[in-house]
């Protein structure tokens, strides 16, 4: 699901949105490296086009193999044992299970699982909402570069959930990320430079990031960019 904001509404953070590109990441490290056999140890992956409810014999295996990798303490293994358990991709589907994975490989600091944990407390696959949580967890990773834990900690401070509200903080981690590409970030930060939220007003900046928004498929930056004109 899309996530949009009016120039006048304040947002709120919404897990679902924020993970999909995490997921899909998480998802296709699962198919390239734990059952394809550089974690797991040789054998071709299974048709990526496929995600079977019931998992063959052969993935049972694999998946067994991982779970004692993640045991032995590799982050990007537990990490991807926690997609799998999230997503039911050769184990059933189980979100305590995945949270507990997330956990392991987020205390080690890998970025993506310290992403999904904030987003698991924010609500995510059943969790208890713990919106403090969520932010803190999000900080980490945002502070390792990573891009969607950027985007949905700036909407946190936007909000003030789970944290003091701050639109000067929520305009710097949109930079962050609008800076690696993030359309919805490039375009939160066109609205900020519009509206003069956390920075002060600036047309020329706001039709740029706009125009970049616009570029990397953020749609709701063109009915925002002709107001400007």
């Amino acid at each position: 699901m899309k996530y949009a904001m009016k120039p006048t509404m304040n947002p709120s953070p919404d897990p679902r949105r924020s993970a999909v590109l995490g997921l899909r990441m998480a998802v296709a490290l699962v198919v390239a490296c734990g059952l394809s056999g550089r974690v797991l140890g040789g054998e071709a992956a299974p048709d990526q086009g496929v995600l079977r409810a019931q998992p063959s014999l052969g993935e049972l295996r694999k998946t067994e193999q991982l779970i004692a990798a993640a045991k032995d303490g590799d982050p990007q293994v537990q990490y991807i044992l926690g997609v799998c358990y999230q997503v039911g991709r050769g184990v059933r589907k189980d979100p305590g299970e995945a949270l507990k994975w997330f956990a392991k490989a987020a205390a080690q600091g890998f970025a993506d699982a310290e992403y999904e944990l904030g987003c698991c407390f924010n609500g995510e696959e059943g969790c208890a909402r713990d919106s403090a949580e969520a932010v803190r967890w999000w900080g980490r990773a945002a502070n390792q570069g990573h891009a969607e834990a950027q985007y949905c900690l700036a909407l946190s401070y936007f909000a003030g959930e789970g944290t003091a509200k701050s639109p000067a903080e929520a305009a710097k981690w949109w930079r962050k990320a609008a800076e690696q590409n993030h359309p919805d970030a490039q375009y939160y930060l066109g609205l900020c430079y519009s509206l003069g939220l956390g920075v002060p007003p600036a047309k020329t900046q706001a039709i740029f990031w706009l125009r970049k928004a616009l570029a990397s498929g953020n749609g709701d930056a063109l009915a925002l960019l002709a107001k400007l004109k």
